[in-house]
């Protein structure tokens, strides 16, 4: 099924003419399918369309539903799928996903939004997945709910797992993917905002094969600060895999200057790095520092010591020892190694 020029003019919104052809509607139908050239994505949208409709399939398993997001497995002959439905419960959200906008007003999480980032993701890196189809069902001509459906990753677990059970030269096979994956991320400007070790996946299957990063409704793909942004994914990620003991910060905090400085160059270790190296490995940021900002502007002042005023405000921080603070650097042993490959 191949996508012609005319077809890919005919819908809204514009995220969706790029990458699929539609939308089409089965018989009786309220949804609407945007379908890619594969052949699995009609049959996908077909039976998915009759189960959202009340069909009984047994060959649609649903795995999880949870802050009005569903999640199944679609068992098929040519490879399982995944599906994952969105609910858009406010205007503003419906009116993104219309617009196929991204933005503080119209909402970053929507279906066409990790549509648009999935694939982006995926052109520039080579990390991310495809997506077969988006479904919509429309109230008063605007998206209420979507669905996406993409392949299943047999044989991949989540960071998290493989790093809990993997052995010291394992660990250390995973970390570089990890950084290979940064390292990716930083070079194409894109900042993930929902990196995590359940949002990264690993196979089970190839030692080797490069990670892969899912979940993508809250990224940007349009950094201005890639440096920023690479220090602020390093000192989540470390912080998720090793936790934030007291005793270890030095030594991950080593550690994540190393990996600055081999992804981002000796230009992308300064002042600004390195409190947000300090800040992103001790604290949770989310709610009280907004990411999107400091990666996307123009120019950036980082006042590390200020910076902690704020995320300290947060429940989930206010337990955690203060970093120690000279002219905005975090004070550390003399005797920890400016970098460090181990």
């Amino acid at each position: 099924m191949n996508i012609s020029d005319r077809q890919r003019r005919r819908g809204r919104p514009d995220v969706l003419q790029r990458h699929f052809h539609g939308p089409i509607k089965f018989a009786g139908s309220p949804w609407q399918w945007w379908l890619a050239d594969d052949v699995r994505s009609h049959e996908a949208a077909q039976r998915m369309d009759q189960y959202l409709r009340g069909s009984e399939d047994d060959r649609i398993t649903t795995l999880r539903e949870r802050k009005g997001r569903s999640i199944f497995r679609l068992k098929a002959e040519q490879g399982d799928l995944f599906a994952k439905e969105i609910a858009l419960p406010s205007l503003r959200k419906r009116l993104g996903a219309l617009l196929g906008v991204q933005n503080r007003l119209f909402g970053h999480d929507h279906g066409s939004a990790e549509v648009d980032n999935t694939l982006t993701l995926n052109e520039r890196t080579g990390q991310g997945l495809e997506v077969l189809c988006l479904g919509e069902l429309l109230r008063g001509g605007i998206p209420d709910r979507q669905l996406l459906i993409q392949p299943w990753l047999e044989g991949w677990i989540n960071l998290g797992e493989a790093f809990d059970t993997a052995d010291s030269h394992q660990r250390r096979s995973l970390l570089q993917r990890l950084e290979d994956l940064l390292r990716d991320f930083h070079h194409a400007r894109i900042c993930h905002l929902d990196i995590n070790t359940g949002n990264l996946m690993v196979s089970t299957q190839d030692a080797q094969a490069p990670l892969r990063a899912i979940d993508c409704a809250r990224m940007t793909t349009g950094v201005t600060q890639p440096a920023i942004s690479t220090a602020l994914q390093i000192g989540k990620m470390l912080r998720e895999l090793y936790g934030r003991d007291e005793a270890d910060f030095p030594t991950l905090y080593a550690k994540a200057r190393a990996m600055q400085y081999r992804i981002a160059g000796e230009t992308g270790v300064n002042e600004a790095t390195d409190a947000l190296l300090a800040l992103s490995l001790r604290y949770r940021l989310s709610k009280n520092l907004s990411r999107r900002k400091l990666v996307t502007a123009a120019t950036v002042n980082i006042d590390g010591p200020w910076l902690e005023q704020n995320v300290r405000a947060s429940k989930k921080n206010a337990d955690v020892p203060a970093i120690a603070w000279e002219h905005n650097h975090p004070v550390l042993p003399d005797d920890v190694p400016l970098y460090s490959s181990q």
